[in-house]
């Protein structure tokens, strides 16, 4: 018996089929996202995130390990709640992501890529809840995967959100007094931290420029 060959035609057909697909979802409603609040946060591409799971009672337990967010299924308002029996019902999202990883980004022997259901309407067996969505900047792991690993301490997380927060203001001017404020640390420390900082420009004297150097 002969191997299967693909032709063109068919690969052109299948385009053309999944073309379709995703017209009708979207004529249907669905969105499909790369960015999605959650009350833990706001997953991006790349970003890394935790979850809880139910146990056997129903209870949500925290689960161990890192999920690499790509992109979310938003479904209309309409499916939210369809159960699926056993399993539960839909929620409003369906997360697509990768994991589990380790703190570190390294990926852990079981790690695959996994759909999430997240949520309003969502419950049972199928319910997933973000516990913790990662704060550091995006970097890549030994692998090259692209990924936002967590912050290593209360004080790395202030300084990821105090450059993110640096990012969304480039060009605008900020005293001293003002960065110390929103960073949550002290003059001292903030005055150090300017010195090397990639994210400042020294304008003059107790004033600098979210300047986010390279981006």
């Amino acid at each position: 018996m002969s191997a299967k060959r693909f032709t063109q035609e068919a690969a052109d057909r299948r385009v053309l089929a999944d073309a379709m697909k995703y017209a009708q979802a979207l004529e249907d409603g669905y969105e499909f996202l790369t960015e999605v609040d959650v009350p833990a946060g706001t997953l991006v591409p790349g970003r890394l995130f935790q979850i809880s799971r139910p146990d056997i009672d129903g209870n949500h337990v925290r689960e161990l390990g890192w999920y690499r967010f790509d992109s979310a299924i938003r479904h209309p308002q309409s499916k939210w709640g369809k159960s699926y029996g056993y399993w539960g019902t839909v929620g409003e999202f369906t997360i697509v992501a990768v994991g589990p990883y380790n703190k570190s980004g390294t990926p852990k022997g079981h790690c695959r890529r996994i759909d999430l259901c997240v949520g309003e309407g969502s419950s049972g067996r199928v319910e997933v809840r973000i516990w913790k969505v990662a704060k550091a900047r995006a970097t890549a792991n030994s692998k090259g995967v692209k990924i936002v690993k967590p912050a290593e301490s209360n004080r790395a997380e202030k300084y990821a959100d105090l450059e993110e927060w640096a990012a969304e203001h480039k060009c605008e001017q900020f005293t001293t007094a003002q960065l110390a404020e929103k960073s949550g640390f002290s003059t001292q420390t903030i005055l150090k931290y300017l010195k090397t900082s990639q994210h400042f420009t020294k304008i003059k004297q107790g004033l600098y420029e979210c300047s986010v150097k390279g981006l």
